[in-house]
């Protein structure tokens, strides 16, 4: 039997290499933090995560840096005030 549908889509593929949506699906997740636990962390490997619900993509980037908060990625200002 099919196990139903939970709110988060998880798509993932080599960067640069996608083969185009259902083609790219790995699971669903009931929390953000569910999908990202089963992503593996390769290098090269880019994921998306969708709510199922608004259909937007929540979370996307390279698996290998899946446990980092985007916003902690913040360009630095090296011009001396």
């Amino acid at each position: 039997m099919d196990s139903p549908m939970r709110r988060y889509l998880v798509f993932t593929y080599y960067a640069g290499r996608p083969l185009g949506g259902w083609n790219d699906f790995l699971d669903t997740f009931a929390t953000q933090r569910e999908a990202l636990a089963n992503l593996l962390d390769e290098p090269g490997r880019y994921f998306q995560i969708v709510d199922r619900n608004s259909m937007r993509v929540v979370r996307q980037g390279l698996t290998a840096f899946k446990d980092y908060d985007p916003a902690s990625f913040r360009r630095e200002d090296h011009n001396p005030a």
